[in-house]
Order: structure tokens, then C-alpha cells, then sequence
């Protein structure tokens, strides 16, 4: 895959709104959210990047898939090359902040989220009986004072900045997804940030004898549910293994309201996958910020192999 040109998730279709004459504000509040598997050749001239703004185009025009099966996807036009825009940066450099001045109003523009560590416990918060939405809906998950964590800046200058990270939960990833999709995120032990839509890591890329050996955000497709003595087990889908199983404890997975009704849903989690299980990968969270489910409506934005 070309990361550089599969970095744009959806662009924004409004026929009748125009570049440098009409606002950023009415294409984001009118502006129908299109994927490229989405697009119809009648959108032509009326798509734009959900960043910086410009239009765009999407190749091919009309065909699902190239010749060599690569898969249709947006692009910048070169008119508008003079235009910065982060999702026009190659996945391989990551995001290269050359001051604390722009790290800090990065964040501040809410276009780089630094999340330093998973929640170990969820916020107290009444129940309803509408849980899981109310947890989408609560402005606890986000921390304004939450800790320090040091974000490294340019590559090769050894400089790091220390800032504090509002976000502990993938459950606040998963909250208004649509726009996260697009924005840089900085994880725990991350080397730089990167755009969400690079790091997240589809399941079916697993391969026995090449596990990732670090941390990534893994989405996959639940297929069963099982409530042991200490520990849940979720099962999703994976190509090339029978199954992957992620452990969970019960308090946790109550309160996410995951369970038997979960499966065909897409769970977002952070960790580490191993292969321990008797030739079954698996990972063991541990913390509740560490999973979540994703709302339907967003699962087209996700980078599926």
C-alpha cells in the first residue's frame, strides 16, 4: 500500500462550496463525509481534504481497483502543492514539530493528541441504563490535567517537550472518530507522532512468524464471547490463525456493555499480541482504558488490509 496516498479516510462533498471564498466552518457542518469506495463521478470538483481544505481528486476516477490491485483512494492536486498539509507527509517521516511553540499549539488546535498511559480504572460516572453512549458522551474521559508526558521533536535534534495529555482511554478515540481518523496522535513509547489512520493496525495483517513486537492499536472484527472465571475472552476474526483472543476482566467489560450481543461489532484495542496461546494469538489487557468498541457508523473509515 501507498501510506502517502491512502492517508485521506474521507473527504467532504458540499457541490456549491468553493476554496479561499467559503468558510472551513460551513464545509465541516455541510459537508458530507465521503469515503473513496463511497465516491460517485458526479462529485468531481466538489470533494475536499477534511484538513487543509483544497479539492481533491479520486484515482482512478471511476474503477474500484487499479490493474495491480491497488485499491482507489483520494489525492492533493498539484495546483494547491504550495498548500501545507500533514496528509500529504509520507507515513515513513511522521510528524516533525521543529519547536515547543508548535507542539503546543498543535495540541491546542486539537490537530495532535499525546495520550501518555491507559486509564487503569473507568471515571465514576450515574448509570442510566444507556451506558455505552453515555460513556461516549462524557467529558471525563478527557483529563485537562492528566500527566506529563515528553514529546520528542524533530528526529535527529534529541529535543523533547514535556506537556500534559487530556487522553487515557481508546474509548476517546472512538468517541467522534471522524474526526480523530485525521488527527496525529503521540502513544505511549511512541518514537514521533503519526497520523491515526497510519497506526492503526488491522488484525488480518497478523502472520505467525512476523508478530509486531511492540504495542499497536489493533482494530478487528468480534466473533464470539466468553465469560470465564477471572477473565472475559473476545474473539475476533483474523486470517491465517483460528482466532484471536483478547483477555478482559468482567467489571470492565459490564461497564463497556460488551458481551454475546457485541459480536459483528469492531473492538479497538492497544497491547501487545503474542503467540503464547498453543499457536493462538492473544493479547492480556489489563487497563480499561486499553479497549473499546467502535460505533458502527465509523467503520468505513478504517484502514481494513
Amino acid at each position: 500500500m501507498d501510506e502517502k496516498q491512502h492517508r485521506i479516510a474521507f473527504a467532504y462533498f458540499l457541490s456549491k462550496w468553493k476554496f479561499e471564498q467559503d468558510s472551513k466552518e460551513y464545509l465541516e457542518l455541510h459537508g458530507e463525509k465521503i469515503t473513496p469506495e463511497e465516491y460517485r463521478p458526479e462529485m468531481k470538483n466538489a470533494i475536499f481534504c477534511p484538513e487543509c481544505n483544497t479539492p481533491l481528486s479520486r484515482t482512478p476516477e471511476e474503477a474500484e481497483l487499479f490493474s495491480n490491485e491497488r485499491t482507489a483512494h483520494y489525492r492533493h492536486r498539484g495546483k494547491y502543492r504550495d498548500i501545507y498539509c500533514t496528509l500529504r507527509v509520507a507515513r515513513s517521516s511522521g510528524l516533525q514539530y521543529q519547536s515547543e511553540e508548535e507542539v503546543r499549539r498543535a495540541v491546542q488546535n486539537e490537530n495532535l493528541v499525546l495520550i501518555g498511559g491507559w486509564a487503569a480504572e473507568p471515571p465514576d460516572i450515574q448509570d442510566n441504563g444507556d451506558l455505552e453512549d453515555l460513556e461516549f458522551r462524557q467529558t471525563q474521559i478527557e483529563d485537562p490535567d492528566g500527566p506529563i508526558t515528553e514529546v520528542a521533536l524533530g528526529r535527529h535534534t534529541g529535543k523533547k517537550v514535556l506537556l500534559p495529555t487530556k487522553v487515557s482511554s481508546v474509548l476517546s478515540i472512538c468517541r467522534n472518530f471522524d474526526k480523530n481518523i485525521h488527527r496525529a496522535f503521540y502513544f505511549p513509547d511512541s518514537q514521533y507522532p503519526l497520523h491515526l489512520r497510519s497506526v492503526l493496525y488491522d488484525v488480518n495483517r497478523l502472520e505467525e512468524d512476523s508478530l509486531p513486537a511492540r504495542a499497536n492499536l489493533f482494530f478487528g472484527k468480534i466473533i464470539k464471547y466468553r465469560q470465564l472465571s477471572a477473565r472475559n475472552v473476545i474473539y475476533l476474526e483474523v486470517e491465517g490463525f483460528p482466532e484471536l483472543k483478547i483477555y478482559t476482566w468482567p467489571k470492565f467489560d459490564e461497564r463497556k456493555k460488551i458481551d454475546s450481543k457485541s459480536i459483528g461489532r469492531v473492538l479497538l484495542f492497544y497491547g501487545v499480541v503474542s503467540n503464547k496461546g498453543e499457536g493462538v494469538p492473544r493479547c492480556m489487557t489489563e487497563a480499561w482504558g486499553q479497549y473499546s468498541l467502535l460505533p458502527p457508523q465509523y467503520e468505513k473509515f478504517l484502514p481494513f488490509k
